[in-house]
């Protein structure tokens, strides 16, 4: 091997002193940082560069950077820092000149059209059993998503009880438009086993933006009034269903809430369904509910009132 120069900070790296694992830097952690970033670069453009002439064989079309003359499918922000230059830069110089190809607009349509897809979804209108629904759900395992740069949320929950999950499906699908599909998990990082699972999302809506401004701060919090207008018998069920265990007691899970939002729970299953419950902590200090020998009883009448499939062994205790 002969001396070099350092590809990041110029210096003159003689035989034996380069890094063992890096054979292009005087091996300074600053400059292998430098020379990774600058090689990840190079593979990505040699393999935009492959993509983009495999697209041209099949007949794809393509637009031209007016200032480098390369191809592409779309002209972006990534490309255009090269130059440095921002979208709105680049669309100001070179206003009539496309910037995406006629599959990416296609693509974009398709997208927009999704998005929209709420505005004639021919659903039931929002009604009380929904946000008794939501309550349940959200109490437990469901989540509502919202993106920063998105406007709306959506509904979106897995799990690996299919019947259950599609029971769940198959009620949110009156009010809003929803996917259900299969999923199996990437390899566990130590025994290398894939899990099957299902996923449940919604299309984003207004209304579930709404209910997310009042569940959400920024993580998942209590909203006190909107559960205490919607805990109803239902909702209840629902919640145990997703977060309860009836093998060791009756208990609830509600370990994402703080402890004064535990407490407020008990209080609201007490003063609502005469449910007592007393507070323990498992091993990680996370809040759990217990109901005591008398309303676990109670809690079996409210229950039975609900056929839920997929969770007949969780219910009939």
């Amino acid at each position: 091997m002969k001396a070099f120069d350092c590809v990041a900070c110029g210096r003159k790296v003689e035989v034996g002193s380069a890094h063992p694992a890096c054979r292009h830097t005087c091996g300074d952690a600053q400059c292998q940082s430098v020379y990774q970033k600058q090689y990840s670069t190079q593979i990505d453009r040699y393999n935009q560069r492959n993509r983009i002439e495999q697209l041209q064989q099949q007949g794809i079309d393509m637009v031209t950077c007016a200032v480098c003359n390369q191809r592409f499918e779309m002209i972006g922000y990534n490309h255009l820092k090269i130059h440095g230059l921002t979208v709105d830069e680049y669309k100001i110089l070179y206003p009539n000149l496309p910037r995406c190809n006629s599959r990416i607009k296609q693509q974009r349509g398709r997208e927009a059209l999704k998005r929209s897809h709420y505005l004639n979804y021919s659903g039931k209108a929002p009604d009380r059993e929904l946000y008794e629904f939501l309550t349940g759900s959200l109490l437990g395992d469901a989540s509502l998503e919202k993106y920063p740069n998105k406007l709306n949320a959506r509904y979106a929950e897995g799990a690996g009880n299919q019947k259950y999950l599609e029971w769940k499906y198959k009620f949110i699908s009156q009010y809003f438009s929803c996917s259900f599909n299969e999923r199996i998990s990437c390899p566990h990082t130590k025994t290398g086993k894939q899990y099957q699972g299902w996923w449940l999302r919604s299309r984003v809506h207004p209304i579930l933006t709404e209910i997310h401004s009042q569940w959400y701060d920024p993580k998942k919090i209590i909203p006190k009034k909107f559960i205490s207008e919607y805990l109803t018998e239902f909702a209840l069920t629902i919640w145990f269903c997703d977060d309860g265990c009836s093998t060791v007691g009756t208990r609830f899970y509600p370990m994402a809430f703080s402890d004064d939002e535990v407490e407020f729970l008990v209080d609201l299953l007490k003063s609502r369904f005469n449910l007592h419950g007393s507070i323990l902590k498992n091993k990680k200090n996370q809040s759990l509910i217990n109901l005591d020998a008398n309303s676990r009883r109670k809690f079996r009448k409210i229950t039975s009132k609900f056929s839920i499939p997929g969770m007949e062994y969780k219910l009939e205790f």
